[in-house]
């Protein structure tokens, strides 16, 4: 189960994953019945892709500084949200 999350939790931080979530919230806003030639189905679609592409921006650059991969940087977040427990220790 730590494998699967560990592997959702990589796409979900990678760049594709940004462009994957903007397209799920431009469906949604779709769904729900917003008009794709109004600015009220654009502003939040565009509000989104730039906030999120300033944050991954700014994580890779951290990320290439210290010189981690992207499988160390999930490593790393998986093991804050879900630590591993020493063996033998109380559940």
């Amino acid at each position: 189960m730590r494998q699967v999350f560990g592997m959702i939790l990589r796409f979900g931080l990678s760049p594709l994953g940004t462009l994957s979530y903007t397209a799920v919230l431009a469906a949604m806003l779709l769904f729900w019945g917003a008009n794709v030639h109004q600015a009220i189905f654009w502003l939040p679609v565009l509000i989104f892709l730039a906030v999120s592409a300033y944050y991954d921006i700014s994580a890779y650059a951290v990320q290439r500084r210290k010189g981690l991969t992207s499988a160390q940087v999930a490593d790393a977040v998986l093991e804050r949200l879900w630590p591993r427990r020493e063996k033998g220790a109380p559940r």
